[in-house]
Protein backbone atom coordinates (compact mmCIF):
# COMPACT_ATOMS: atom_id res chain seq x y z
CA UNK A 1 0.00 0.00 0.00
CA UNK A 2 0.76 3.55 -0.52
CA UNK A 3 4.82 2.13 -2.45
CA UNK A 4 5.42 4.74 -5.11
CA UNK A 5 6.70 1.36 -7.01
CA UNK A 6 3.95 -0.76 -7.22
CA UNK A 7 0.53 -0.49 -8.82
CA UNK A 8 -2.46 -0.09 -5.70
CA UNK A 9 -4.54 -2.89 -6.50
CA UNK A 10 -8.20 -2.87 -5.31
CA UNK A 11 -8.14 -7.00 -4.08
CA UNK A 12 -11.13 -8.66 -3.24
CA UNK A 13 -11.84 -10.56 0.26
CA UNK A 14 -13.43 -13.58 0.10
CA UNK A 15 -12.00 -15.80 3.24
CA UNK A 16 -14.24 -18.72 1.07
CA UNK A 17 -12.72 -18.39 -2.16
CA UNK A 18 -9.11 -18.10 -0.18
CA UNK A 19 -9.43 -21.40 1.15
CA UNK A 20 -10.81 -23.63 -1.56
CA UNK A 21 -7.95 -22.34 -3.41
CA UNK A 22 -5.88 -23.64 -0.45
CA UNK A 23 -6.99 -26.38 0.34
CA UNK A 24 -7.25 -26.98 -4.02
CA UNK A 25 -11.35 -27.08 -4.09
CA UNK A 26 -11.42 -25.08 -6.96
CA UNK A 27 -13.07 -26.72 -9.54
CA UNK A 28 -10.27 -26.55 -11.55
CA UNK A 29 -8.51 -29.60 -11.90
CA UNK A 30 -4.90 -28.37 -12.85
CA UNK A 31 -5.06 -25.97 -10.21
CA UNK A 32 -6.53 -28.70 -7.68
CA UNK A 33 -4.07 -30.63 -8.55
CA UNK A 34 -0.97 -28.36 -7.72
CA UNK A 35 -2.38 -27.17 -4.37
CA UNK A 36 -2.64 -30.68 -3.48
CA UNK A 37 1.02 -31.20 -4.44
CA UNK A 38 1.61 -28.53 -2.04
CA UNK A 39 -0.11 -29.75 1.02
CA UNK A 40 1.46 -33.30 0.65
CA UNK A 41 5.00 -32.29 -0.75
CA UNK A 42 5.58 -28.40 0.12
CA UNK A 43 6.77 -28.47 -3.48
CA UNK A 44 5.11 -27.59 -6.91
CA UNK A 45 7.60 -26.81 -10.29
CA UNK A 46 7.52 -22.76 -11.09
CA UNK A 47 5.16 -23.31 -13.53
CA UNK A 48 2.27 -24.46 -11.59
CA UNK A 49 3.26 -22.15 -9.26
CA UNK A 50 2.78 -18.85 -11.74
CA UNK A 51 -0.46 -20.81 -12.69
CA UNK A 52 -1.89 -20.88 -9.28
CA UNK A 53 -0.79 -17.51 -8.40
CA UNK A 54 -2.70 -16.45 -11.59
CA UNK A 55 -5.06 -17.97 -10.96
CA UNK A 56 -5.43 -16.34 -7.33
CA UNK A 57 -5.03 -12.91 -8.04
CA UNK A 58 -5.66 -11.15 -12.05
CA UNK A 59 -6.40 -14.41 -13.42
CA UNK A 60 -9.86 -15.65 -11.84
CA UNK A 61 -10.59 -15.16 -7.76
CA UNK A 62 -8.83 -11.32 -7.77
CA UNK A 63 -7.70 -12.37 -3.94
CA UNK A 64 -4.55 -10.68 -2.60
CA UNK A 65 -1.05 -11.88 -3.63
CA UNK A 66 -0.19 -11.22 -0.08
CA UNK A 67 -2.74 -13.96 0.81
CA UNK A 68 -0.55 -16.08 -1.36
CA UNK A 69 2.48 -15.27 -0.85
CA UNK A 70 1.47 -15.76 3.26
CA UNK A 71 0.60 -19.69 1.97
CA UNK A 72 3.28 -20.30 0.00
CA UNK A 73 6.07 -18.88 3.10
CA UNK A 74 3.90 -21.78 5.22
CA UNK A 75 3.58 -24.69 2.70
CA UNK A 76 7.14 -24.58 0.69
CA UNK A 77 10.21 -26.34 1.77
CA UNK A 78 12.04 -24.28 -0.69
CA UNK A 79 10.66 -20.95 0.55
CA UNK A 80 12.54 -17.89 0.52
CA UNK A 81 10.86 -14.62 1.68
CA UNK A 82 12.25 -12.11 -0.90
CA UNK A 83 11.94 -14.55 -3.86
CA UNK A 84 8.57 -15.68 -2.72
CA UNK A 85 7.15 -12.16 -2.30
CA UNK A 86 8.64 -10.38 -5.32
CA UNK A 87 7.43 -13.67 -7.80
CA UNK A 88 3.81 -12.60 -6.15
CA UNK A 89 3.88 -9.38 -6.87
CA UNK A 90 5.16 -9.84 -10.35
CA UNK A 91 2.71 -12.53 -11.19
CA UNK A 92 -0.07 -10.28 -10.09
CA UNK A 93 1.39 -7.75 -11.91
CA UNK A 94 0.95 -5.07 -9.00
CA UNK A 95 4.40 -4.68 -8.44
CA UNK A 96 7.84 -3.17 -10.08
CA UNK A 97 7.23 -4.94 -13.67
CA UNK A 98 3.30 -4.89 -13.73
CA UNK A 99 2.91 -5.01 -17.38
CA UNK A 100 3.34 -8.74 -18.10
CA UNK A 101 1.45 -9.99 -20.45
CA UNK A 102 0.99 -13.50 -19.13
CA UNK A 103 -1.71 -15.35 -17.50
CA UNK A 104 -1.62 -19.03 -17.41
CA UNK A 105 -5.17 -19.90 -17.89
CA UNK A 106 -6.57 -22.87 -15.88
CA UNK A 107 -7.14 -24.92 -18.31
CA UNK A 108 -5.46 -24.71 -21.88
CA UNK A 109 -1.54 -23.89 -20.62
CA UNK A 110 -1.12 -27.45 -18.73
CA UNK A 111 -3.26 -29.30 -21.61
CA UNK A 112 -0.61 -28.89 -24.31
CA UNK A 113 1.98 -30.47 -21.80
CA UNK A 114 -0.35 -33.29 -20.51
CA UNK A 115 -2.97 -34.21 -22.55
CA UNK A 116 -3.75 -37.02 -21.02
CA UNK A 117 -4.09 -35.17 -17.46
CA UNK A 118 -1.51 -37.76 -15.65
CA UNK A 119 -0.73 -35.20 -13.43
CA UNK A 120 -4.40 -34.22 -12.59
CA UNK A 121 -5.25 -38.17 -11.96
CA UNK A 122 -1.87 -38.51 -9.29
CA UNK A 123 -2.63 -35.45 -7.53
CA UNK A 124 -6.93 -34.95 -7.65
CA UNK A 125 -7.54 -38.64 -7.65
CA UNK A 126 -11.46 -38.26 -7.64
CA UNK A 127 -10.61 -37.06 -11.51
CA UNK A 128 -8.65 -40.17 -12.35
CA UNK A 129 -10.92 -42.36 -14.22
CA UNK A 130 -12.29 -39.08 -16.01
CA UNK A 131 -12.15 -39.12 -20.04
CA UNK A 132 -9.28 -37.50 -20.77
CA UNK A 133 -11.18 -35.14 -22.98
CA UNK A 134 -13.31 -33.74 -19.63
CA UNK A 135 -10.05 -34.16 -17.42
CA UNK A 136 -8.97 -30.33 -17.77
CA UNK A 137 -12.68 -29.52 -17.64
CA UNK A 138 -14.86 -32.00 -15.94
CA UNK A 139 -17.63 -29.93 -16.33
CA UNK A 140 -17.90 -29.87 -20.27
Amino acid sequence: KDNPYCRNVTWSSNAKLLNAWKEGKTGYPWVDACMSQLQKEGWIHHLGRHAVACFLTRGDLWQSWEEGADHFEGQLLDADYALNNFNWMWLSCSGFFYQYFRCYSPVTFQKKNDPHGHFIRKWVPELANLPAKYIYEPWK
